[in-house]
């Protein structure tokens, strides 16, 4: 178990740094359901994630009987991941060059995008409870945390442990996706007007550097992966 919790280290890592959530987060602590509406926004990840390793569970004890060494199975899933998150980013990186060499007006267009506060943002200040639900659900689902997610069950279900074990991996796997959103919220109880403050300072910080912060975050990710997913292949 706790060979596979280490093997599981890298995916509950990703799984916990999702800046969009994060930024989401922050903004639905001011507002004037702050506790509901975190919570709401966190039921959709959760149970999108559970559906995802309860499938991948039932579709790795199916398969139990195949041949494939799952050391190379494990590998040739982490180089995937990699090479999507490397290729996201490098599209994050080029995306404002485009718009930029298209002309004066889209350089202009850039400019407004950058200063101004985005559309979803204002509607997370202060929305109703269906409309956290709705941006949980697509966060959840166009999020590229779901690919780690996919190669942490991946290492779960090909991990030559027990039922029990595996159940606990996923555990875990599930256990740090949530702390994007708990942690925040601890902050936001027990630190009073002060760690509200920091909250608050934190949200303008993360929306003033969301796009460098999430090539950042692609890029080391993305190179681990696939660093990790080389090793296991030529192994």
């Amino acid at each position: 178990m706790w060979e596979l919790a280490g093997q599981l280290l890298p995916e509950m890592v990703g799984l916990a740094v999702t800046p969009a959530a994060v930024v989401a987060c922050l903004l639905l602590l001011g507002s004037s359901h702050p506790f509901r509406n975190v919570v709401a926004l966190a039921l959709p990840f959760l149970a999108v994630y559970g559906v995802l390793s309860v499938a991948a569970l039932a579709a790795g004890r199916a398969a139990e009987a195949a041949n494939d060494d799952p050391a190379t199975t494990r590998g040739w899933m982490s180089i995937v991941v990699g090479v999507i998150f490397l290729a996201v980013a490098v599209m994050s990186w080029l995306r404002p060059r485009l718009q930029s060499a298209a002309g004066a007006a889209s350089a202009r267009a850039t400019h407004r995008a950058a200063t101004e506060e985005p559309g979803w943002v204002s509607g997370l200040r202060d929305p109703s409870v269906g409309l956290v639900l709705v941006a949980g659900l697509l966060l959840a689902v166009v999020n590229p945390n779901v690919a780690i997610l996919v190669s942490g069950l991946g290492i779960v279900v090909t991990a030559d442990v027990r039922l029990s074990a595996q159940i606990s991996g996923i555990v875990l796997l599930l256990a740090a996706s949530m702390i994007d959103f708990v942690v925040p919220l601890l902050v936001f109880v027990l630190a009073g007007e002060r760690g509200r403050g920091w909250l608050r300072s934190a949200t303008g910080w993360l929306l003033a550097h969301n796009h460098v912060i999430s090539i950042v975050v692609l890029l080391a990710f993305g190179v681990l992966f696939v660093g990790r997913g080389l090793a296991q292949v030529t192994a």
